[in-house]
């Protein structure tokens, strides 16, 4: 049946582009991006080397403009679904998850991402937020994925892998384009893309906005059955690249660029037990960045790359809540017990949220006792109050870089890097904390003989928090032939603890007090700063999340056929997989999770026109928790057909496959995820307008929810319709 639903959408898209083909003039026929056999294409990323893809020390996925054409993805995240053994889906209602073997079903926290060689990895709340990142997909050249851990050349936190989007560069964009979007289930897009070029210098600017309804069949059954599952969200985001030519030998590069994201939150289930909701929670982030990058080119063996940059984001969720009785007979203001320093003082000793309700019920706990009849037997009425969850973080980075050639056979990168990190929260740092790294790392290439090549990388690194550590790489690759290569790879990585990790001591302020308890907060409350009961505190001695890694590749081109494949077996230790939210900070560094199997993805243009792509993972993954597993699917695979009639068509079919989610761990449900897209776009020149019609359907096959249970679309089928004029 997948065999055939497969089938059945690549022949749907060949029917269609027979019949466009069949009303155009062949001899407008346009190549786009012909593999035409000839040079293997190159690579930055992994040794960040630029190498043929037959010697990089590492499995390697590029996802180049030509591919997210045919794609017809709208957000970033949807690309990776193109990745052999990438889990990319909304776990988290409308927060995407992007997780390599799908370790973490939320807040993945061990995957750089990279844009334009800048972390958005934030330092605070170690997490990637796809969300928040400031570059829109038709601002993207190509996504270089480097498939296993990379830490030996990027340090702590290219745990799993790396993901590198490289942007259009300002001198490839001289025209300006307006584009919009709509579909069902509340698609709405907007896009003004402008660039330019005086001389030496080129510019380029996106603005940006969007929206959609997200997952529109869910429901939150703890909280209303009649309430719909709340995860709308807006996006806004604006990028700027711009470049000088300062020189035959000088090129001086600046990026800037923002985002701010509007998030309907569903109730919080750790509340729901002490409080109800006046209003539902919005979550509301904003982000900045500037960039500054200086490369200079001595001759065509030597250059040296200089990069700073800052970077600032703020994600605020504001929840209005009142606290519930004690009881259902009591009164309604013994729910402010819960945020008495009374209670707190009683967390503190019992050391667990269940004990401490307990001790409502406990005679012998004298103080909590009378404030609770205190409470009881007073007028206040209900206690309510504005709650926030608050987070400010903040990155400073300078980082040197030198590449030498030494003849042909000799190549080294080498590398110094200064980091400093600050994140500001009262919910869950009580104040602020800071962190200062220094970071030291190379590359050695050497071809030991014709047909081998020995890669060595390593990167050590010092930090305030975590201390000193040092990730090395090695790789030997043997080349039997022109466009062929064997590789075998060992590397091991970390990932450090993040600044709340780390430091955690969290707190639930309320603000804006109904009235009587506004007015008395010392009488009626015992503090002045009313927080809720229940605090976490790191235990301050978590030791670094660590992965060995084995790999046997191949990498062959044969005239227009291009082959990866990859055998893996990777150790995760140490590893941090229980909560550590404000509720409950199970910070143990005890879990594990070992992953052996195989991917594989493959090109073909069997001519200039068309290109097909299939990829395909099998993974299997053993793992002390179930969270570790839930998101990680035994078999996956893509297919991508794209194909050009001529210059002003375009016809597209891609298929995503994962069998299955949740597939392990007790009571989880095995959910398989199946879709077909199609995409047909139509281009015509009005003078001197350039129009692109752009229609895409998407079609889920499973009616089943997306890992969680909330997580479903009332319509399997959804269609967007985009219209862009460029000028």
């Amino acid at each position: 049946m997948i065999l055939y639903r497969w089938i059945l959408v690549a022949v749907l898209g060949g029917l269609l582009s027979g019949v466009v083909h069949a009303q155009t003039d062949d001899s407008e026929q346009e190549v786009q991006g012909a593999m035409d056999g000839g040079e293997i294409p190159r690579v930055l990323t992994p040794a960040r080397l630029d190498q043929p893809r037959s010697e990089v020390p590492a499995s390697v996925t590029v996802i180049d403009r030509e591919m997210i054409e045919a794609s017809g993805a709208r957000e970033l995240y949807d690309l990776m679904k193109l990745v052999p053994g990438m889990s990319a889906v909304k776990v988290d209602g409308n927060v995407p998850t992007v997780s390599y073997h799908g370790t973490m079903a939320r807040d993945d926290r061990r995957m750089l991402v990279l844009i334009d060689g800048r972390s958005v990895y934030k330092p605070g709340l170690a997490r990637v937020v796809w969300n928040d990142l400031p570059v829109s997909v038709a601002d993207v050249a190509r996504i270089e994925v480097t498939r296993g851990p990379n830490s030996a050349s990027y340090g702590a936190n290219a745990f799993s892998g790396v993901i590198n989007i490289i942007t259009r560069h300002a001198r490839d964009v001289s025209t300006t384009t307006v584009e919009t979007r709509h579909g069902n289930n509340g698609v709405s897009d907007q896009r003004l893309t402008s660039g330019g070029d005086r001389g030496d210098a080129s510019w380029r600017f996106t603005l940006e906005q969007q929206h959609d309804h997200g997952y529109d069949d869910g429901y939150d059954p703890d909280y209303n059955d009649d309430q719909l599952y709340r995860d709308d969200k807006t996006l806004n985001r604006t990028n700027l690249r711009a470049g000088w030519d300062l020189s035959p030998r000088d090129q001086l590069e600046f990026f800037a660029g923002g985002s701010s994201t509007s998030l309907q939150r569903p109730p919080d289930d750790a509340f729901l037990e002490f409080t109800r909701y006046r209003d539902f929670p919005v979550q509301r982030n904003e982000n900045a960045f500037a960039q500054l990058r200086w490369q200079r080119d001595f001759s065509p063996r030597h250059s040296l790359k200089v990069s700073a940059y800052s970077q600032y984001s703020d994600s605020r969720e504001k929840m209005d809540l009142c606290a519930n009785p004690v009881t259902p007979t009591s009164a309604p203001a013994t729910g402010a017990i819960f945020f008495t320093r009374q209670m707190r003082e009683v967390f503190l000793r019992k050391g667990n949220i269940d004990d401490t309700v307990a001790a409502l019920g406990d005679p012998g706990e004298t103080a909590l006792q009378n404030k609770l009849s205190e409470l009881d037997g007073s007028n206040a009425g209900t206690f309510c109050g504005d709650f926030t969850f608050d987070v400010v973080e903040k990155r400073h980075d300078l980082e040197i870089e030198n590449t030498l050639h030494w003849g042909d056979r000799i190549k080294l990168v080498t590398g110094l890097n200064l980091r400093h990190d600050r994140a500001q929260s009262e919910t869950y740092l009580s104040g602020t904390a800071e962190n200062y790294s220094q970071r030291a790392f190379g590359t050695l290439e050497v071809e030991v003989a014709d047909p081998v090549l020995l890669n060595l990388g390593g990167f050590w690194e010092k930090d305030d928090i975590n201390g000193e550590f040092f990730n090395p790489r090695g790789a030997l690759i043997l080349k039997p032939a022109q466009g062929h290569s064997l590789r075998a790879v060992y590397s091991e990585a970390v990932r450090t603890s993040d600044l709340y990790e780390a430091e955690a001591r969290t707190n639930l302020t309320a603000d804006n007090l109904t009235p009587e308890f506004e007015q008395n907060r010392q009488k009626w409350l015992g503090w002045t700063t009313p927080r809720f009961f229940a605090t976490q505190t790191s235990p301050g001695d978590l030791e670094a999340e660590r992965i060995e890694s084995r790999e046997l590749g191949y990498y062959g081109r044969f005239g227009t056929v291009e082959l990866d494949v990859r055998f893996f077996e990777e150790r995760l230790r140490n590893l941090l997989s229980r909560g550590v939210n404000p509720f409950t900070f199970n910070a143990h560094d005890r879990e594990r999770v070992d992953l052996e199997g195989w991917e594989t993805q493959l090109s073909w243009r069997p001519v200039p026109d068309h290109l097909l792509r299939v990829t395909s993972s099998h993974v299997h993954n053993e793992a002390s928790i179930n969270i570790e597993e839930r998101l990680s699917p035994r078999d996956s695979g893509s297919f991508l057909w794209r194909f050009d009639p001529n210059r002003r068509w375009m016809v597209s079919t891609v298929y995503y496959l994962a069998h299955d989610y949740n597939r392990e761990g007790g009571s989880a449900v095995p959910l398989p995820y199946e879709r077909g897209d199609l995409v047909i776009a139509h281009r015509r020149d009005l003078g001197d307008t350039r129009l692109r019609v752009e229609g895409r359907v998407q079609q889920y096959f499973e009616h089943e929810p997306v890992v969680f249970k909330e997580n479903r679309y009332a319509d399997r089928t959804h269609y967007q319709l985009s219209l862009a004029l460029e000028f």
